[in-house]
């Protein structure tokens, strides 16, 4: 099982939501009909972000005390949803990552060079990991949400969809009668 960056969970029905705090420990998922919500903390991105980060997972690398590797964890679960400028510009829109860095290039980028030669907990995010992977699994969810992602992305093809439907209903039922006549 792997991770999958924001543009593809995006694509197979999965919608970002900002969780209630800003602890690395609140990333949830929570699946419905056909979407899924994942649901991850706020972080703010900025010219200290990247020495926090490293002497947070230095820190946690020292082996006088026992940890979770929470921080490692979550750097390297970041990385593996931020690969491309799109997927942060996605965190920033739905108010998840706040980027006062720079480009969405430079935090990509910054993610990438945190989480390298990282050791995580791979039991930190295993149930969120499993439930994407479940719900990324399930063909029909995945067709569904990519079909209504490519094809449905705006108000108006909705819109000609469904005029296009009500005129072939209304030929059928047109073809019905002319062939079965009422009397």
């Amino acid at each position: 099982m792997t991770y999958r960056n924001i543009q593809d969970l995006r694509a197979a029905g999965i919608k970002l939501k900002s969780s209630e705090t800003r602890r690395p420990t609140d990333v949830g998922f929570s699946e419905g009909w056909l979407a899924a919500k994942l649901t991850l903390p706020e972080i703010v991105v900025d010219d200290t972000t990247k020495s926090t980060f490293l002497n947070l997972i230095a820190y946690e690398m020292c082996p006088d005390f026992k940890n979770d590797y929470g921080i490692c964890s979550f750097a390297a679960f970041m990385d593996s949803l931020i690969d491309h400028p799109e997927d942060v510009k996605e965190l920033r829109s739905k108010g998840i990552l706040l980027n006062s860095l720079g480009s969405d290039e430079e935090v990509a980028d910054l993610f990438n060079v945190i989480s390298t030669d990282l050791v995580p907990n791979p039991l930190t995010y295993l149930e969120v990991r499993a439930k994407i992977h479940k719900h990324y699994s399930n063909k029909c969810k995945t067709w569904i949400a990519l079909g209504i992602h490519t094809y449905f992305n705006n108000p108006w093809a909705f819109i000609a969809f469904l005029a296009a439907f009500i005129a072939l209903a209304l030929t059928f039922i047109q073809t019905w009668f002319a062939i079965n006549p009422a009397s």
